[in-house]
């Protein structure tokens, strides 16, 4: 797996070392709120475990996030559905980066990573209807609401909807005012 280079951050392999910031990561309710009916007892053998199965998928990856400065900030995932057509991505980043750019910038280029060398036709991710600053990041994106389930998650003690949203090939590029390499696919 490559390393893509932004301005703030990079998206590099995963390291053994990385997987009890993960665990950390996944066991803090503030970046795994989406989904509070799993209870927060990830370790880093769980992390590291769960890292060695996706890597057994062909089309499927995890990314580690950090800054260029090389501090560890967080993690992005893929898996495609059908391959070579369609993914569904994921992102946490520490708390302490959250607002800065950081996020932003790694899904950016993940999702570059995914049309342009993947060469997919469609891009998704799911949160739920409590995560306003979420849905309005992949807004920002050019994600668009596609699908929701009514009452299908717990946040906070209240129940909520999950959100699906996708961005286009056609939209990712026109979006950013890039020709595509591979017009008319689909």
């Amino acid at each position: 797996m490559e390393t893509l280079t932004g301005t703030l951050v990079r998206l590099r392999p995963v390291r053994d070392t990385d997987f009890e910031f993960f665990a950390s990561l996944r066991n803090d309710l503030r970046t795994q709120g989406w989904n509070q009916r799993l209870p927060p007892n990830f370790t880093a053998q769980i992390s590291k475990e769960r890292y060695e199965e996706s890597r057994k998928r062909e089309h499927a990856g995890l990314f580690a996030i950090e800054t260029t400065e090389g501090a560890l900030i967080g993690s992005t995932n893929y898996a495609e559905g059908p391959p070579r057509w369609a993914a569904t991505f994921g992102i946490m980043i520490s708390p302490e980066y959250w607002g800065k750019g950081h996020a932003p910038e790694a899904q950016e280029l993940l999702l570059r990573f995914l049309f342009e060398e993947r060469g997919l036709r469609v891009v998704r991710l799911w949160t739920n209807s409590w995560n306003e600053r979420a849905m309005k990041a992949a807004g920002k994106l050019g994600f668009r609401v596609a699908a929701r389930l009514r009452e299908s998650a717990v946040f906070e003690g209240r129940v909520v909807d999950t959100i699906m949203m996708d961005l286009l090939r056609e939209e990712y590029y026109a979006s950013r005012g890039l020709e595509d390499p591979l017009p008319g696919v689909g």
